[in-house]
């Protein structure tokens, strides 16, 4: 999920932060236990129990319900770009798909539950219209790997293809010499630098040598 993060101008609310963070310095939140809270203890405790002995998946009305859904976020975001003649903010794809999976089996997860339901499907929408969608349609995305443009997307399969020719498998080579290289070929260094970070992602380049030299390995 991606959030959009604005710096908003609000004089009651900056003073209650305000208030929150010198109650931080000076000691006096930690007089002030509410009952129904957890101590970081308990919490660090039932996480690691979550993660080591609860693997929901989905149940076959959660299954069918996002089936559903996913056709019909597809079948919308191609009748708006039919009607307007641009391309999607959004791109919906399997992509999407397993990010709404994962969201709601983490929700079972919390309860300890075995199976994710429709309802924890209805929430995980909820949570991916209202942060990423919202997000794209703010124009916010815009550089963000999986939400490039067509155009966007084409430029960086070209840095990738250069990266290849220039890092061969099984060589080893600093990340500025590579960076400047590119650059010096007319590509944008951010973009250079997205590309590599993506083949990290991937496995195909490891970092060595305090991150200065990358190993290809695919």
């Amino acid at each position: 999920m991606i959030y959009v993060v604005k710096d908003v101008h609000d004089p009651v609310r900056d003073q209650k932060l305000a208030q929150y963070v010198m109650n931080v310095h000076t000691g006096e939140n930690e007089t002030k236990e509410d009952k129904d809270e957890l101590d970081l203890e308990t919490l660090k405790n039932f996480i690691n129990y979550c993660r080591l002995n609860c693997g929901p998946r989905l149940n076959g009305e959660a299954a069918k319900k996002l089936q559903n859904q996913y056709v019909l976020m597809r079948q919308s975001v191609a009748e708006l770009e039919r009607s307007s003649g641009k391309k999607g903010a959004v791109p919906i794809t399997v992509r999407q798909l397993e990010a709404v999976i994962r969201i709601a089996e983490s929700l079972a997860k919390m309860r300890l539950a075995p199976f994710a339901t429709g309802r924890d499907i209805d929430e995980a929408l909820r949570l991916f219209k209202g942060s990423t969608m919202a997000a794209a349609s703010a124009g916010a995305l815009s550089g963000v790997e999986g939400f490039e443009s067509a155009s966007d997307q084409e430029d960086l399969n070209r840095i990738e293809r250069q990266i290849k020719r220039r890092f061969l498998i099984g060589s080893q080579v600093s990340e500025k010499s590579i960076v400047s290289d590119l650059t010096k070929q007319n590509y944008p260094e951010r973009s250079v630098t997205k590309v590599l970070q993506i083949m990290i992602r991937r496995g195909e380049v490891q970092q060595r040598m305090q991150r200065r030299m990358l190993y290809r390995v695919k």
